[in-house]
């Protein structure tokens, strides 16, 4: 799976909703700058410089560190602040933690969410991996009560789906409680009507200069016109096999026969 370049950044003009993206890899890495990874500490800064008490945070993530999700998703919350969620693409794993802030989640038809246990590396002897499990136990139960916060269904229907690594398009999503609205379709509807619109005037507009060409036709055509000959498109060749030099002559030879009289 190809890397989504990390994006943190936040955009404010007057009168709008402030925009807060959030691209990539949910928590702090060695490849990234501090202040280019999505962390708790870098979205309550952001969010103390936000004016407008509206923010339209965008997500394409696969995820990253759980915690540092549920962090950022407390910040959200926590902010005194009108949160509009937008998963442009993707929010998966800790990125679909952080969705679950939002009053109010858009995503387009195209946009997916995905759920599933908290995981981990780890390599060592019984008693680490012993405790690698019980941390993966409580993230997990962090990661089930965010979820509960919107999903309709039971715990345990939550739970498997988490099992299942589940991704869900917009329609499940809304189905599910994880999104509220679709976004773009009125658009796109929009689009569509334009673009039909657009071939309808061009067809009416350049279909009487089209000649109609039957399956084997393969010669240009002729029109004879006062001003002499113009080349236009293919023709067919004549039901009664005539040659294409002969069809020519007759056509050439009657339009003489024409202008004579």
């Amino acid at each position: 799976m190809k890397k989504i370049k990390t994006v943190f950044n936040l955009v404010q003009n007057e009168n709008e909703p402030a925009r807060l993206n959030l691209y990539g890899f949910i928590g702090q890495t060695f490849w990234n700058e501090d202040e280019q990874s999505i962390t708790a500490k870098a979205v309550a800064k952001a969010l103390s410089e936000i004016d407008s008490d509206e923010v339209d945070v965008h997500i394409n993530s696969y995820g990253g560190i759980a915690f540092e999700g549920i962090g950022i998703y407390n910040q959200l919350k926590q902010s005194n602040k009108k949160i509009n969620i937008y998963i442009d693409a993707i929010a998966a794993s800790a990125a679909s933690v952080i969705a679950m802030a939002g009053d109010t989640i858009f995503m387009p038809e195209n946009a997916q969410i995905m759920v599933h246990h908290a995981a981990t590396d780890v390599y060592g002897n019984v008693e680490e991996l012993t405790k690698a499990i019980q941390g993966l136990n409580a993230m997990d139960e962090s990661m089930i009560k965010t979820y509960e916060t919107r999903f309709v269904g039971t715990e345990e229907e939550l739970i498997k789906l988490m099992d299942d690594e589940t991704y869900l398009n917009a329609e499940e999503a809304i189905a599910l409680g994880f999104a509220d609205e679709i976004v773009d379709s009125a658009a796109n509807d929009d689009e569509d009507s334009t673009e039909e619109n657009v071939k309808q005037s061009l067809f009416a507009k350049y279909s009487g200069n089209q000649m109609v060409a039957r399956k084997n036709s393969r010669i240009t055509s002729a029109q004879i016109t006062s001003n002499g000959i113009q080349y236009e498109e293919k023709v067919p060749i004549e039901d009664n096999h005539e040659t294409t030099a002969e069809s020519m002559a007759s056509k050439f030879a009657k339009f003489i026969a024409e202008e004579g009289n």
